[in-house]
């Protein structure tokens, strides 16, 4: 035994070229030929991997992707995603180009309707503030759904708010299936950016959510995408109420250790993944179809409660349900090879959620439905204020002189705290009409209001070119999204962990009172004559109106910050403008507060 240990030692170690002609004949095997065809095949699928996470990870954690070839496979996207809102008609270009002399009567608005509409509970000075900033972002006039309408249950009141919405979106002399909806709650919004902004920042959105579409579920038997969102909801971190049907919803897109590398975390550091009903967008044929499901599923009571909250996250879990059905049956080729190379991760959580759904729900109650309903996984659109972490949401200008890095976690590059590029194709902040210069309408003086006379004591605000980049603005610094929106919702109890940004915390706080009189202001301006005399192709609304509100059914008128309107008690405005001006348009008079 020992002689036999002493002959392996101590034999001469064969030459490369013996080395060499051994592998040659190897691979001339079968096995040889087998082995070398499947290392191929493997390290091409690694460097396309590879190529692919390269791709996605900018998208998760810097913004939206650049790249997005799902366009090609959806056969009927909505025009008003497509389209560019206020993007006006040859007619309306030939008139302020002066190629047309004499303005034909009666026009209209040829371009899609913008609607921002608000359930309603009771009016209150968080309600108006919610009114006053979609005002002074350049928001369309609110429409209220249950206005003033009192419930004798919760149940009644949940029943109806399903029912006006549903009725308003099913108006078709007001709303379009080309229209672009924004619903968002009438007690705790306050918005963030401009309107614009929001609806760029929407497309962004859908344009990443559908990639991510096409890569999980692929196309179908016609070259078509399988799936696609058009509707985005607001997301949260935590299943509100306990529903079941939270157990069925999907993952968040977001690294799992976004927030920390802890095993053991909080509910605050959790990337969102639940649906928040009380914020949505989306195409107004979409929205009118997902409504009428939810009012179904409400009036057939297969929904854990009976709330507009309950409805919607069974309805997301039911979406959700279908698909992962459609992936399990998917039985071509090409998706086992897929499947086989990412671990088989994909299908067994599929039919995880599936088997669950079998053993504890009544299967009765399951509706297989597609509904095109996306979540805003990374705030850009939403932000609620519950469940945060300490240093989650600061306000953070963005100048050259500013330090991102202090802001960063982790060690991460501040590239992903960059505002996003739509910020640059909007107008600046304090951007507004010069007061002194004179309207081109005849009419100067019909629509003129004495009290919103220029008084430098009242309306003096910041210089009109003040960039975007030196104004504070609330960031989520994991995620880096700069929230069109912020889901305001009050902290009822303090494990919540409720964020520390206020009313107080937006950028335009200090101006509330200058803005909103700039904003009532603008109809008796040039602009304001202009957009009127070219058809409205350049505003929101259809119906016009301005600083008010629209109700959902009846289509009736109520003014911002009067008496018979909304917001025109005395605590009203003092909740709003936090100041000692006194009352709205009669600032430095005697009614002071």
């Amino acid at each position: 035994m020992v002689g036999d240990l002493l002959t392996k030692v101590t034999s001469p170690t064969p030459s490369p070229r013996e080395v060499g002609g051994a592998a040659i004949q190897w691979v001339c095997t079968r096995r040889g030929r087998m082995v070398v065809m499947m290392a191929v095949l493997f390290s091409g699928f690694l460097g396309l991997t590879g190529m692919k996470h390269r791709e996605e990870l900018p998208s998760r954690y810097r913004g939206m992707s650049s790249y997005y070839p799902w366009r090609a496979y959806i056969p009927t996207l909505p025009e008003s995603i497509s389209l560019s809102f206020k993007t006006p008609s040859n007619l309306t270009l030939q008139i302020e180009n002066g190629q047309i002399d004499h303005v034909p009567a009666k026009l209209k608005k040829t371009t899609p309707n913008f609607h921002l509409v608000m359930p309603f509970e009771y009016e209150s000075s968080d309600f108006c503030k919610s009114a006053l900033s979609a005002m002074l972002l350049n928001y369309p006039p609110p429409t209220v759904v249950q206005f003033k309408s009192g419930h004798a249950t919760s149940e009644k009141r949940h029943e109806a708010i399903l029912n006006d919405t549903l009725h308003y979106l099913s108006n078709t002399k007001l709303v379009k299936d080309k229209d672009l909806v924004l619903i968002v709650d009438a007690q705790q919004t306050w918005f963030q950016l401009p309107s614009d902004v929001m609806i760029e920042q929407y497309k962004r959105l859908l344009e990443d959510g559908n990639l991510r579409l096409l890569k999980r579920y692929g196309t179908d038997e016609n070259g078509f995408q399988k799936f696609n969102q058009t509707i985005l909801f607001g997301a949260e971190k935590m299943c509100e109420g306990d529903d079941k049907a939270c157990k069925y919803v999907p993952l968040s897109p977001s690294p799992n250790n976004l927030y920390t590398t802890e095993t053991g975390r909080l509910i605050s550091e959790t990337p969102a993944k639940f649906i928040n009903a009380r914020m949505a967008m989306g195409p107004a044929s979409d929205l009118r179809r997902l409504y009428q499901a939810a009012q179904k599923k409400f009036l057939d009571g297969k929904s854990q409660s009976l709330t507009v909250q309950s409805v919607f996250a069974t309805l997301f879990a039911e979406q959700q349900l279908s698909r992962d059905a459609v992936e399990v049956e998917t039985k071509s080729p090409s998706a086992k090879f897929r499947n086989f190379f990412d671990g088989g991760s994909r299908k067994p959580a599929a039919r995880h959620r599936l088997n669950q759904a079998k053993l504890e729900l009544e299967l009765s109650n399951f509706t297989r439905q597609e509904l095109s309903i996306g979540l805003d996984y990374t705030h850009t659109l939403f932000q609620p204020l519950l469940y945060t972490t300490p240093n989650e949401l600061i306000p953070i200008a963005h100048s050259e002189k500013d330090n991102l890095t202090t802001y960063t976690h982790f060690n991460r590059d501040p590239s992903y705290l960059t505002p996003p590029a739509s910020l640059n194709h909007t107008t600046t902040p304090f951007s507004r009409p010069d007061p002194v210069k004179p309207s081109l309408s005849a009419h100067t003086h019909s629509a003129h209001i004495k009290n919103l006379d220029y008084d430098p004591k009242i309306d003096t605000l910041p210089d009109r070119n003040v960039a975007w980049t030196d104004v504070p603005l609330v960031q989520n610094t994991y995620t880096g999204a700069i929230p069109a929106a912020l889901a305001a919702q009050l902290a009822r109890e303090p494990n919540l962990a409720p964020s520390k940004m206020t009313w107080d915390s937006l950028w335009y706080a200090d101006y509330r009172r200058a803005f909103l009189r700039v904003y009532f202001r603008a109809p008796q301006s040039a602009v304001g004559y202009h957009e009127s005399a070219v058809g409205g192709d350049r505003m929101w609304d259809a119906r016009g109106g301005r600083g008010g509100v629209w109700t959902a059914v009846d289509q009736s008128w109520f003014a911002w910050g009067e008496a018979d309107g909304v917001c025109g008690t005395v605590e009203d405005m003092k909740g709003v403008f936090g100041d000692d001006k006194g009352v709205w348009l009669h600032e430095g008079g005697r009614e002071r507060w």
